[in-house]
């Protein structure tokens, strides 16, 4: 029996069993749409990717009041029997779809991280860069790491500045040396030294620790407060980071299938959590965009991107607040367990 059958049976566990009142109607509905509807073809694409602590990136969180309701434009999503999906169903519904992956020898977070850099030029024909990256990570179940990573071509956003300004090629990063180039660079691996451990927050994990994590909602909602809490530079409360936290569950750590399952159903019962509805990502993958704010004081704010076919999460994006952070965006485009053994990303 899959999990999509375990959980339409714990809501409506008969076919005659006494009316379950709208909540459960409208959650059934939402599950059964999703197993009867068949997977679209996902174009698939090149390996990309990279590590960076999701919840590092939440200073603080402004807790959003209300119900959490799924609305589409132009409408709301709807069943093919016609009910409104709420919020709350369609995160409950991918908590149904979090099926156990292939094993492998390395768990593989593969991204491609999107921001800007600038200003740049002078006299007035100043103008920002879109930066990428791509970044992989390794780890083996012997607790071996490797990190690979690209420096992409830069584009400038306003062309005729770029244009008065003489058209350069290169312009330099930083403090933290290198030079962003109209060429991408050269990719690199890394290999790690010792026992490499993932990040929760701050808190570092062994695979076995993750393994480990609990499987319920509660219990594990109380896990991430603990991992909340051992950052000591996180200025937020504990409801602040939980929904980061939570969400890093889903595709940075190599957590099992329940304990993914238990990850969505905890952020369904975050009010700082809203389903906004359907979109695409930066790569035209269609999802659902889950969004919460992620910043104290200022008008910042994280959203997910999630495929409810497969409850894997396709993007997170960062959007507001300091210009350094402003419109940060990292694409999933692989995220699981893999023989393929550790190399360069290559520039396909």
């Amino acid at each position: 029996m899959s999990d999509i059958d375990n959980l339409v049976r714990a809501i409506d566990p008969a076919p005659h069993a006494p009316d379950q009142g709208p909540g459960a109607r409208e959650l059934r509905a939402a599950i059964m749409a999703t197993q009867a509807r068949p997977h679209r073809a996902v174009r698939r694409l090149p390996w990309r990717a990279g590590a960076i602590g999701l919840a590092a990136a939440a200073a603080a969180t402004a807790v959003f009041l209300g119900q959490v309701t799924l609305t589409a434009s132009p409408s709301p999503t709807v069943t093919p029997g016609g009910t409104v999906l709420s919020g709350t169903s369609i995160l409950l519904a991918a908590a149904a779809k979090a099926q156990a992956a292939p094993e492998g020898a390395y768990w593989h977070l593969k991204q491609l991280y999107v921001g800007s850099a600038g200003p740049y030029g002078q006299n007035g024909n100043t103008y920002r860069l879109e930066t990428s990256y791509l970044s992989e990570t390794w780890v083996a179940k012997d607790g071996r790491g490797w990190i690979g990573r690209r420096q992409l071509a830069a584009r400038p956003l306003d062309v005729e500045a770029w244009r008065r300004d003489g058209s350069p090629t290169e312009w330099e990063m930083g403090k933290d040396g290198g030079v962003y180039s109209t060429s991408p660079g050269e990719g690199t691996l890394t290999r790690l030294k010792g026992e490499q451990k993932l990040y929760w927050s701050a808190m570092p994990l062994t695979l076995k620790e993750i393994e480990a994590l609990p499987a319920d909602p509660e219990a594990l909602k109380k896990r991430a407060a603990e991992a909340i809490r051992s950052d000591q530079d996180f200025a937020g409360s504990v409801e602040d980071g939980l929904p980061p936290t939570l969400a890093s569950l889903l595709y940075e750590l190599p957590a099992s299938p329940q304990v993914r399952s238990a990850a969505y159903q905890a952020l369904a019962t975050l009010p700082a959590v809203r389903v906004e509805g359907r979109t695409t990502d930066p790569q035209g993958r269609p999802g659902v965009s889950v969004t919460f704010p992620i910043q104290q004081g200022r008008p910042t704010q994280g959203r997910l991107i999630i495929d409810p076919d497969t409850s894997k999460v396709l993007t997170f994006e960062v959007t507001g607040g300091m210009p350094e952070v402003k419109n940060r965006v990292n694409m999933v485009l692989e995220s699981g367990w893999t023989n393929t053994r550790p190399s360069p990303p290559s520039a396909e």
